[in-house]
């Protein structure tokens, strides 16, 4: 990296319980993942009758309801043979599934770390999710906490799609009454007009998925807002699926699109939109797909 911008972080930290690949896994991958990639696009029906959750997530690629279902595991009950069960077990131990997963505990714990350095201040929180989608790393996050310092904490969940919002309520529920819980319908970049009087110090913005969909001038856009709209010394957390062996299989055949960038690529539009490289830190999941980007203004 250029010596104006931070050090990436590979986190490996056990107590996490990050999902990672054994020895054997790994050998499994040297032969299986090249296997995957010479998969040709019109076998997408086939990999669907594997397993219904597999469907499920060919279905609905890129939503909300693909990513629960990879956090959840998919559904071993819809197995039901064992030729399912073992499909179940190749397709969500694959490195994007388990990448996944370790990417929501990653951006919970971040945003745990940031939540409790604000209470120390004492003052109201003010946290916005953009793109929410079902809102879990905000809602599992909050959810680890006490009252902070008996200080009043404004949540925020806004996407555009309708049945995402109606989701995150329903996981919502099991957010302790003490936090201030609003919904939006709108898109990322209208974010602001809902940031006044009462919701107008934005202390955390957490915006995860998104960008993975943008390009470049999409991004210094969406940054470029959320830096004018963040409080003084108020934390972005964000995040980039890199580029991986398994790109192929996901592009063609689960047909889950992307704009693939590494660390050093995301701190640098990160820049462009105002950040201060000394104020970014980039942190991998140990199986090092999904790059996270925690900048403080």
């Amino acid at each position: 990296m250029t010596n104006n911008q931070p050090n990436l972080i590979v986190d490996n930290n056990p107590v996490m319980g990050y999902e990672t690949n054994g020895l054997l896994r790994r050998v499994f991958n040297f032969f299986f993942i090249p296997v995957l990639n010479s998969i040709p696009s019109n076998f997408q029906k086939v990999i669907k009758s594997t397993h219904k959750s597999a469907e499920c997530i060919i279905e609905n690629a890129t939503s909300h309801v693909a990513i629960e279902v990879l956090y959840k595991h998919g559904n071993p009950k819809d197995s039901k043979n064992l030729l399912h069960k073992i499909f179940h077990k190749i397709w969500f131990n694959m490195n994007n599934s388990k990448a996944v997963r370790d990417r929501l505990k990653l951006v919970e714990r971040e945003i745990r770390i940031i939540l409790l350095k604000l209470a120390e201040e004492k003052k109201d929180i003010n946290i916005l999710s953009i793109a929410s989608g079902s809102a879990r790393a905000i809602v599992e996050s909050v959810c680890s906490l006490d009252k902070l310092n008996n200080i009043n904490v404004f949540v925020t969940f806004l996407d555009k799609n309708p049945k995402a919002i109606e989701y995150s309520k329903i996981l919502s529920k099991k957010i302790p009454p003490y936090y201030n819980l609003r919904w939006i319908t709108d898109t990322a970049s209208n974010f602001p007009k809902y940031f006044n009087e009462e919701h107008k110090n934005l202390n955390i913005i957490e915006m995860v998925g998104l960008l993975d969909y943008f390009d470049d001038d999409k991004v210094i856009k969406i940054f470029s807002l959320i830096y004018q709209n963040l409080s003084h010394g108020g934390f972005l957390v964000s995040a980039n699926i890199d580029n991986n062996k398994e790109k192929k299989f996901i592009t063609n055949v689960v047909g889950w699109k992307m704009i693939y960038r590494n660390g050093e690529q995301l701190v640098s539009l990160a820049i462009k939109s105002g950040f201060d490289s000394k104020k970014i830190k980039i942190i991998y999941e140990p199986l090092k797909i999904h790059a996270v980007l925690v900048a403080q203004k």
